[in-house]
């Protein structure tokens, strides 16, 4: 008898979930049943149908492979744009230390970021302390609900996407006309100095848009200005 007729004679008539189930239920099933399933995949040679189920397997094996191929070159091009960033932010601590004037510090920042990372703009906006007399007034505010966001950005200590809450919480929307676009990062080590105001010139955000690249290059910014501070 064939396996064709075999099936004809079967009283119990499987459902395909019943087979997926069971299946699923033994996953070596088709492994240790290659020849059946050969068997199965060339009943129908006289219709065309002349591929075996090794084929279909090899082809299964050969999009896995490309497909963990694309996820190594994945990792790769990250690891490559990881190892750029981190060039980027190691000259960035170098050359902040050099600045004996404020003003001039402060422009060198807003200058290598506007260069090194293109796809954001920042904007300062600091507490008045004494050492930061030189810089211009545009970069302070007076304002109460501002002062409050400092601090509370401060205490949380790591950068957060501006929410409608965040907006209406402290009386932004002088400063902040698109909600979904900013990133604020605090800036202070030992004490609030103030924050940045990290906007997105794109609406996705990039490698160079991390939230840990972000904090790093607020920590390193908050030492540089920390230093001017007349205690």
């Amino acid at each position: 008898m064939t396996l064709r007729n075999k099936n004809k004679t079967t009283k119990k008539q499987l459902k395909k979930e019943d087979v997926l189930h069971y299946l699923s239920e033994n996953p070596n099933f088709i492994s240790d049943n290659i020849d059946l399933f050969n068997k199965i995949f060339s009943l129908n040679r006289n219709n065309g149908n002349i591929i075996s189920f090794e084929d279909i397997r090899i082809k299964s094996l050969i999009k896995e492979n490309n497909e963990i191929k694309k996820k190594i070159k994945e990792i790769v091009e990250s690891a490559k744009n990881n190892k750029k960033i981190q060039e980027k932010l190691s000259k960035f601590s170098n050359e902040v230390i050099s600045f004996r004037k404020i003003n001039l510090l402060v422009d060198y920042i807003e200058d290598f970021i506007d260069k090194e990372f293109s796809s954001v703009e920042i904007k300062f906006n600091l507490i008045k302390f004494n050492g930061f007399s030189d810089l211009d007034n545009s970069y302070f505010t007076s304002d109460k609900n501002f002062l409050s966001l400092i601090n509370n950005t401060f205490i949380e200590k790591k950068p957060f996407l501006i929410s409608i809450d965040s907006i209406e919480k402290y009386s932004l929307g002088k400063y902040i006309k698109k909600k979904d676009s900013v990133v604020v990062c605090p800036l202070g080590i030992e004490y609030p100095i103030g924050v940045i105001f990290v906007k997105y010139k794109s609406e996705m955000m990039g490698l160079d848009l991390q939230f840990d690249l972000l904090n790093s290059l607020a920590e390193t910014i908050s030492y540089s200005l920390e230093q001017y501070i007349q205690k």
